[in-house]
């Protein structure tokens, strides 16, 4: 996972859901995301990384962990970055 995506994904849905810790590998439902919330936390993920996320891809989110790479999967690759650093 991409440390810094990490987290700022985990403060956002922490913050949002009012929980002190997550399970990166909990159903988020287990903390109270419902339907509402999660369409909040998809704008507010697509305006903090300045991108996309379609219909499927959001269904595709049950866990913090699944948030984290569908968001840096769908960032640009930074300049430098390239599949030689990884």
């Amino acid at each position: 996972m991409d440390g810094n995506v990490f987290e700022v994904v985990d403060e956002l849905f922490r913050r949002r859901l009012a929980v002190a810790e997550l399970d990166p590998d909990a159903p988020l439902v287990n903390y109270g995301l419902d339907s509402v919330r999660s369409i909040d936390l998809i704008v507010e993920l697509e305006g903090i990384f300045g991108l996309e996320i379609s219909d499927e891809q959001a269904a595709s989110m049950q866990t913090l962990r699944d948030v984290v790479t569908q968001v840096a999967a769908a960032l640009p690759v930074e300049a430098g970055r390239g599949n030689a650093d990884r």
